[in-house]
């Protein structure tokens, strides 16, 4: 089967990122599809696997052309359990072990997701926003101008369908975003900063636009989630 294991979130105060129970799993695998090998090489280490890690072969997703994806799956359907993994969080979420886990589906292969941290659900959880109408968009526009139109229609079609919109950034565009996001909101939406989750420099914080404007954090460099709901 292709078995989905979760990666710690942070790498500032990384911790396990999987349910004991499930470690016998994760274990019997000496395959790992990967985001990037690197990140993925420090994230073994939590697992206490029974073999050095020199040893497990670690592929990464980007590498591999169509025929080699089709391959790896065939060998998973035929009894050789794989891991896929991302660089942190949950594999198949906003990111490419999705392409891996629908051809596993198209080759009746059987897959196997365990329980681990989504920035984007616990940013959920944690903001009081509504958590039963929501939309997660990925990245926002590069634009800037395309970028501030799609903040302000994603206020109104927030207000109009009573839900929660989400996003995220890479990181060294994280200040300039949140920026956007105070300039072109209502100032009575309810905007949540969700940076560095579970880690030491954890910032999970809900207030209206206008309240953020009094003082608004630094955000650095850190993964961050952002969330909001117009009133």
């Amino acid at each position: 089967m292709i078995i989905l294991v979760p990666s710690p979130l942070s790498q500032s105060k990384p911790v396990l990122p999987v349910l004991a129970a499930d470690l016998p799993h994760i274990q019997a695998c000496r395959t790992w599809l990967v985001e990037n090998a690197k990140p993925a090489r420090a994230a073994l280490q939590f697992f206490q696997m029974p073999v050095p890690i020199r040893d497990l072969e670690i592929v990464q997703i980007q590498d591999l052309n169509a025929t080699e994806r089709s391959e790896w799956v065939k060998k998973a359907k035929a009894g050789q359990p794989i891991a896929v993994m991302s660089d942190a969080g949950c594999p198949g979420v906003a990111d490419p072990g999705a392409e891996m886990v629908a051809l596993a589906h198209e080759h009746q292969c059987p897959v196997l997701p365990l329980v681990g941290p989504s920035s984007i659900i616990l940013g959920l959880m944690g903001s009081g926003l509504n958590g039963q109408n929501f939309h997660f968009h990925g990245y926002p526009p590069l634009q800037t101008d395309e970028r501030d139109k799609w903040i302000a229609d994603s206020d109104r079609r927030s207000k109009l369908e009573k839900s929660t919109q989400m996003v995220i950034e890479t990181p060294f565009r994280n200040q300039k975003l949140l920026e956007a996001l105070l300039s072109k909101l209502s100032p009575s939406t309810r905007l949540c900063i969700g940076r560095d989750l579970t880690g030491e420099h954890e910032l999970l914080k809900t207030q209206a636009v206008a309240a953020w404007k009094k003082q608004v954090p630094e955000l650095g460099k850190h993964p961050t989630l952002f969330l909001w709901q117009a009133t």
